[in-house]
């Protein structure tokens, strides 16, 4: 009989919750980005995160920038697993509130900045069907127990979540000369994920009607405890006649005691019984190996017996409320150059690799439990308190460079690769490698200045993943996207600026092939079947940007 392993979804990292940027890191960090997706060479505020050596390209003074955006994300999973009730599972993520601010000052050479973002995450995301991991094992259970006559299943599962990692950063710019700024500083994560869920009333559907499962699985736990303590007690009736016909087999046994009916009868029946129990004619088995195999078919009975009663308890309703805490500093770097009056800005930015572990804090009975300790009995749960999840967040490079053509037209371009393979969440717990190259992004974009105040930009980005099938899972699955960005931005005068934009991200679905081994551990059966990952993005966002600047005489 099957272990039931029930699991409960459990995001390792934030990547489910990410709009743009890399399998952590979200790059969506301003209003001016969602109409124009490259900010990489920006010599505005939002240069505090994309090119904060940028930042000594502001006039004198001080300068904020406010945004928000407000967030969808559909996810949709179809599993051809084939005993599903329904293949398709769909989760809807949003994040009304996902803030930026930042704040810098300039003085002559010198820039200071500050900035704050939902650096990774950002949203909550509900799945009130569960995910497809949750309910294989139930719909696997069922198919299972169709010779008992169970003829379907049902369940009450749903899941929550919600994920970010707030970075508070900041940082000194300085220009050498007129052509070269460079920039030093860091960013303090705070990482803070929430999973609730539950998996109540699962039942099986049979001829008589419908029946919880875990009362079930008792039943027939008690069914194989009966037949194990009746085939050891037929060992313990052959006990006193090994002595003497121990080597004998039953057939030369049931000859040799035509003189006694009584006992002829008993070893008639043990030979028939060990017949059909093992569907092979036991004549020829001597008793010792008669005896031998009643104890072997009553210890596999028992050992089924206690692994349905494990599994009834796996069955049984159950609830998760954990929350995972963690918190890392990530260095930074970066230079601008600057040629022909300002007009071509070209940047780097780097972010250094950063570790960095996530610690459950789960109120007791609510870490879901996915198994029992064989030697103490404990339970095993999915997510203990004081657990560990590693949650690294790669080193990041961004390339940018921005063009003004003329008074009306700048152009920009950036390119961006994260360096996943280097996390320790790049590799499985046996080793496997899940990342096969690392992440990279490439866009462009453009700006046109209607009249002086008032500008129109769009842009465009791809995100190649580096991700192969053995990292995608209901779980957590990245997918390779298209981009595209509208917006403006309106100055009311040299103090106030406002921006506004959206983009809408289209992903490459993909359908990985899942090879699950059903069965018995004897006798085991692989079930190959596809699953498929999807899904769609939108986002709307304002924001205000703010100068104090000294005016020019």
């Amino acid at each position: 009989m099957k272990n039931f392993t029930l699991t409960l979804l459990t995001l390792l990292l934030a990547s489910s919750f990410i709009y743009a940027g890399g399998l952590v890191t979200n790059t969506n960090q301003s209003t001016a980005w969602t109409r124009m997706l490259v900010r990489d060479a920006s010599i505005d505020i939002d240069a505090v995160f994309f090119n904060p050596a940028g930042l000594t390209k502001l006039k004198d003074g001080f300068h904020i920038s406010l945004s928000n955006q407000s967030i969808f994300q559909k996810q949709t999973i179809t599993s051809g697993y084939p005993y599903l009730n329904d293949p398709e599972y769909v989760g809807n993520i949003t994040a009304p509130l996902f803030p930026s601010v930042y704040m810098a000052y300039k003085t002559g050479r010198w820039a200071f900045s500050l900035g704050f973002n939902p650096y990774g995450g950002g949203g909550g995301a509900s799945f009130d069907r569960g995910l497809p991991m949750i309910e294989k094992p139930i719909a696997g259970a069922a198919a299972q127990f169709a010779p008992y006559g169970v003829t379907g299943y049902s369940a009450d599962i749903a899941f929550e979540g919600t994920s970010v990692y707030y970075g508070l950063q900041g940082g000194v710019s300085f220009a050498i000369s007129d052509a070269i700024s460079v920039f030093a500083g860091a960013r303090y994560v705070m990482a803070t994920n929430t999973y609730q869920g539950h998996l109540k009333d699962v039942s099986f559907q049979t001829a008589e009607g419908t029946v919880r499962a875990d009362a079930f699985m008792n039943n027939v736990a008690q069914v194989a405890y009966e037949g194990a303590a009746q085939l050891s007690g037929y060992a313990t009736m052959m006990e006193p006649y090994l002595d003497t016909y121990g080597n004998f087999t039953f057939d030369q046994v049931i000859a040799a005691t035509e003189g006694d009916p009584n006992l002829q009868s008993q070893v008639i029946a043990l030979r028939d019984g060990l017949t059909e129990l093992t569907s092979q004619d036991a004549g020829n088995m001597t008793l010792s190996s008669g005896h031998d195999t009643f104890l072997g078919y009553a210890a596999g009975y028992t050992a089924q017996g206690n692994q349905l009663s494990v599994g009834s308890q796996l069955m049984a309703d159950q609830e998760a409320d954990v929350t995972q805490t963690g918190n890392a500093i990530t260095p930074i770097v970066g230079l601008n150059l600057a040629f022909l009056d300002d007009d071509l800005i070209i940047s780097a930015k780097y972010e250094f690799f950063t570790k960095m572990d996530l610690t459950n804090e789960t109120p007791e009975g609510k870490g879901f439990v996915t198994g029992f300790d064989p030697e103490t009995g404990q339970p095993i749960e999915m997510f203990p308190d004081g657990g560990k999840t590693n949650a690294d967040i790669p080193a990041f490079l961004s390339l940018g460079i921005r063009y003004q053509i003329s008074d009306k037209v700048n152009v920009q371009g950036g390119y961006h690769t994260y360096f996943d393979k280097q996390a320790g969440w790049a590799k499985d717990e046996n080793g496997v490698e899940l990342i096969d190259r690392n992440f990279t992004e490439y866009g462009a974009g453009v700006e046109y200045y209607v009249t002086k105040n008032f500008l129109l930009s769009a842009g465009y980005l791809a995100a190649i993943t580096g991700v192969n099938d053995q990292y995608q899972s209901d779980l957590d699955y990245s997918l390779s996207t298209t981009t595209l960005g509208l917006g403006g931005a309106i100055a009311f005068n040299d103090t106030f600026k406002l921006q506004f934009g959206g983009f809408y991200t289209m992903y490459n679905s993909e359908t990985v092939t899942i090879d699950d081994i059903v069965g018995t551990p004897e006798n085991p059966v692989h079930l190959i079947y596809g699953e498929t990952y999807d899904k769609a993005t939108w986002g709307l966002s304002l924001g205000l940007d703010i100068s104090i600047h000294k005016k020019k005489k």
